[in-house]
């Protein structure tokens, strides 16, 4: 049987956190979409499910060096009009982190107990606005079928720890 083809065609980009929270926001192309920063969500994707104490510890890992991961968005595109295409541009992975990183520069988020971005130095804040959170931006479809299929691929397929399986 040969192998299926792959699901992540595209191109990473190097982006920073700056780059995230100077976006203009995408328009609107289905009823249902939602925003969260620049980016915009499909209507079937899940709510922000991330405790508090999950975003903190995201934001803390990136002040110690452990890296972001990646976010995964469907490619831009536009009608001959001008519009943006059916499904452009949507996240399809990486939710939870932005709505952490919205958070903690918005001033809901206190990291470390008492670090509120607000309370960043100039260099300390321009380090973290400059913190690599790089995309992995799909070749654009509109097949809606398959960025589900890439979605739940994505989010689906871990298996969470129990409290007894942390490294105490």
């Amino acid at each position: 049987m040969p192998l299926p083809p792959r699901l992540l065609k595209g191109a990473r980009r190097e982006y920073s956190i700056d780059r995230l929270v100077s976006m203009t926001p995408m328009d609107e192309t289905m009823p249902g979409e939602r925003r969260l920063l620049g980016l915009v969500l499909p209507p079937w994707q899940r709510r922000e499910v991330w405790s508090v104490d999950q975003k903190c510890r995201f934001v803390e890992g990136l002040f110690l060096g452990l890296g972001s991961g990646y976010y995964v968005t469907n490619g831009l595109e536009w009608n001959r009009d001008g519009t943006v295409a059916p499904m452009a541009g949507w996240l399809l992975d990486g939710q939870q982190r932005i709505s952490a990183l919205r958070d903690f520069i918005g001033g809901a988020l206190t990291v470390f107990d008492d670090v509120t971005f607000a309370s960043l130095s100039k260099v300390e804040a321009v380090r973290f606005m400059r913190e690599p959170f790089p995309c992995f931006e799909l070749e654009y479809t509109n097949d809606e079928d398959a960025l589900k299929e890439l979605y739940n691929r994505l989010n689906f397929g871990g298996t969470p720890h129990t409290p007894e399986q942390l490294a105490l």
